[in-house]
């Protein structure tokens, strides 16, 4: 404790065992002392108080610390007990964790193992996968190749079919026209084969089988001989009993043996229908010697069996043997003009078609040039004696019952009499354009008909050609004949065109020429009657 003394001098008190007394006194001397330390000794109580309340506050203070420290403690013994719960449930949790990590390690280990085998299998299963759709896709690249060789040859199979069928149908329709001996064995072994053929399912082979009997009796035929009796038709006489000489297909000669008529077989020339055609029309000579050709066989073939025998006909038949036989004097006009018309073909048809249309067309024109182009002379005789005493309606009467174009045209002029020279010009220019074409009307078919004709004719001309080299692909050139008969054909309707073409053109440049000249005589006339009408009246 320091104290200061009267002086200011300091003084020093260590301790509390101070002499009071000495303090006192020296407190005594000095009255100012006495107030001053009278003002320590308030302070030092004032400050013993202050310090006592401190020391009561630190104690409180210690206490309320004491107590606070010992909540402290009780929360931290119960947080170390809570830790060490937290740690025992921590330390499980780990266990567990680490229990089940292990597990899931066993777990995944197994499943890698079992991932590994299944990848193998995988790998095992892809690779037997892909060699089976390797075979798989080699199975369907060869069953495809089946499918088109089956298919193709299904084809193939259906187009020999149709061949087959085609071949049929094209012997059953030519075989009316071939040689006809053998025709009715023909005509059922074709006729089978076309049933065979025609089934749901063709028989290929048996109708194949007919067709190829058919094909090899008829090159038999071509190739082989006969001689005997037979049964046949001569003229108009049926199952007469005849003795047949046959050479292949280029002679078939017959001798009845009631009354020794002798008939041939020959060709006709024709390049379809009948291509074969019995002639009892024979010359004496001719038929004397193949007479006596089929008795010397006759009487040979009873002897021993081969015998020669002279055949009077070309074998070849490279001439038109029944054009050179036959008795054309015989032959009446009308059969003459069926056999020319026949051996045009069908473009005949239409020819004779527009040669009847142009016929008709000519006679139709002709008749009305003759009645409306008629031109008398009395009547304009009339008529003018008419005009020139201004009788108009008289002389327009005259016309009327007249009705002819140029009545009609000259009546358009005497009914305007009366009226201005223009208006009868006007009325004359309507009449004659009214008449005119009543005059040319159907010309122009006519003249089509006449270009019509020469053109059918070209066509006929361009199809008999075709037929012929149908033939000639058929049956080759070595027949003459043949050639002929299509030529014929094409040349017949071309010199029939032309036939109906000329004398179309003709009457049409005549009617023509008729129209024309009614025509101007009808300009002259009206133009003669106007000037005549209104130059009088002038």
């Amino acid at each position: 404790m320091i104290f200061l003394d009267e002086n200011g001098s300091r003084l020093e008190a260590r301790g509390t065992g101070f002499n009071v007394k000495n303090v006192i006194l020296s407190v005594a001397k000095n009255p100012g002392r006495m107030f001053l330390i009278a003002v320590l000794v308030a302070a030092c109580a004032s400050f013993a108080a202050q310090k006592k309340d401190a020391e009561e506050q630190a104690r409180i203070q210690d206490s309320l610390k004491q107590v606070e420290i010992l909540n402290l403690q009780r929360e931290i013994e119960s947080l170390a007990r809570i830790r060490l719960q937290k740690a025992d449930s921590l330390e499980k949790l780990e266990a567990a964790h680490w229990s089940k990590r292990y597990a899931e390690s066993q777990l995944t280990e197994e499943h890698q193992v079992e991932t590994r085998e299944l990848d193998g299998r995988y790998t095992k299963l892809s690779t037997d996968l892909g060699r089976v759709s390797e075979e798989v896709q080699a199975s369907k690249d060869v069953t495809a190749e089946a499918e088109e060789t089956a298919k193709a040859e299904e084809d193939a199979f259906e187009a020999f079919n149709t061949q087959v069928r085609l071949s049929i149908d094209k012997s059953l329709d030519e075989i009316t026209g071939d040689y006809p001996v053998g025709m009715g064995e023909r005509l059922i072994s074709l006729n089978k084969a076309q049933r065979e053929m025609a089934k749901k399912k063709p028989n290929t082979l048996p109708a194949l089988r007919y067709y190829l009997n058919d094909l090899l009796a008829r090159h038999e035929m071509t190739y082989t001989q006969s001689f005997g009796p037979e049964k046949s038709q001569v003229g108009s006489r049926t199952d007469v009993e005849v003795y047949r000489m046959r050479l292949g297909t280029v002679f078939l000669g017959e001798a009845a043996t009631d009354n020794g008529e002798i008939q041939a077989l020959l060709r006709t020339g024709a390049l379809q229908g009948k291509r074969y055609e019995w002639n009892a029309t024979l010359p004496a000579d001719m038929a004397e010697s193949i007479r006596a050709a089929i008795n010397n066989a006759y009487s040979g073939l009873s002897k021993s069996n081969t015998v020669q025998v002279d055949v009077p006909m070309d074998l070849l038949q490279n001439k038109a043997i029944k054009n050179s036989i036959s008795n054309k004097g015989d032959e009446s006009l009308k059969t003459q003009f069926a056999e020319w018309f026949k051996k045009g073909g069908i473009v005949m048809y239409p020819l004779f078609l527009v040669a009847f249309f142009a016929l008709l067309l000519a006679a139709e024109r002709f008749i009305v040039l003759m009645y409306r182009g008629h031109l008398g002379k009395r009547f304009m005789a009339r008529l003018n004696m008419l005009v020139q005493n201004s009788r108009y309606e008289e002389a327009a009467n005259l016309c009327l019952q007249r009705g002819t174009s140029l009545a009609m045209v000259l009546f358009a002029v005497l009914n305007k009499a009366n009226d201005t020279r223009e208006n009868a010009e006007r009325s004359l220019q309507e009449a004659l354009l009214r008449e005119q074409p009543k005059l040319e009307r159907r010309m122009g078919l006519l003249a089509a008909m006449g270009t019509i004709a020469p053109l059918l004719g070209l066509l006929g001309t361009v199809t008999g050609i075709i037929t012929l080299f149908t033939v000639i692909t058929e049956v080759g050139t070595n027949d003459a004949r043949v050639l002929a008969g299509g030529i014929s054909e094409a040349l017949v309707t071309t010199e029939t065109g032309l036939v109906i073409a000329i004398p179309v053109m003709i009457i049409h440049g005549l009617l023509s020429e008729k129209i024309e000249k009614v025509t101007s005589e009808l300009y002259m006339q009206s133009m003669a009657l106007l000037n005549r009408i209104f130059d009088k009246e002038k």
